[in-house]
């Protein structure tokens, strides 16, 4: 991390924080060679991520209340869940270029996708826990407000899925009755192509994992299923 990173953020957050080293822990993620085996929990985003998380899940609660006054709980809930996955929080995190500032080891700067997705929600959710020590609780909501604007609209939310292969199962169930069908290759790279095929329709779909390729697939098989019931 350099300085010019650490400021970026700190004028994105609209603000400079009072205290850095409040900040400093939100960027340093576990990985990161403590200097104090003594002071490692309070030198890294761990427990940050754990107030964060709370913060988080209050403010996207309240703001669909409001937001969506002719929701039942059963939409309120789908709504929250994918606007507090770690697929969407990880996009914004990426946004606000937050890894650029963040403190990690160096075997975690190339980790797997589903690996910098985990790091870039945790990371984000101590930086929300770190804005409310330093400013309060207001401040937090006016850096969430940033953030999720662009996702708050009903019709673009549900796009955005967090989970395609759920999704896809719960379609193909309730139109064809029965489960996709996934075939999965690994490369000798340790790379893998999957395959996922519902009556004659399959796409397929590549990832550094097998969870990655599937979903893919997934996504691509659900949105070619969509797209064909609308014709």
């Amino acid at each position: 991390m350099d300085k010019s990173s650490f400021g970026q953020l700190e004028r994105f957050i609209g603000r400079p924080f009072r205290n850095k080293k409040s900040l400093l822990t939100a960027l340093t993620h576990p990985s990161y060679p403590s200097q104090d085996a003594q002071q490692e929990v309070s030198q890294n985003f761990q427990r940050l991520e754990f107030l964060g998380d709370s913060i988080l899940n209050l403010f996207i609660a309240t703001r669909l209340y409001r937001l969506y006054p002719d929701a039942n709980e059963g939409l309120l809930s789908r709504m929250r869940s994918i606007l507090v996955s770690r697929k969407l929080l990880a996009r914004i995190a990426c946004t606000i270029r937050l890894k650029d500032a963040l403190r990690m080891g160096d075997h975690e700067r190339n980790p797997s996708h589903a690996a910098h997705e985990k790091i870039m929600a945790d990371a984000f959710e101590a930086l929300v826990a770190a804005v409310y020590f330093d400013r309060g609780l207001k401040a937090a909501e006016v850096f969430l407000d940033q953030c999720f604007k662009p996702h708050l609209d009903r019709r673009k939310l549900f796009r955005f899925d967090p989970n395609p292969k759920s999704s896809l199962q719960e379609f193909v169930q309730k139109k064809y009755g029965r489960l996709p069908v996934y075939r999965v290759k690994q490369h000798d790279d340790g790379s893998f192509t999957a395959w996922v095929s519902v009556k004659r329709s399959e796409t397929k779909g590549e990832g550094r994992t097998k969870q990655e390729a599937e979903a893919q697939a997934a996504a691509a098989l659900l949105k070619k299923l969509r797209r064909r019931k609308k014709t």
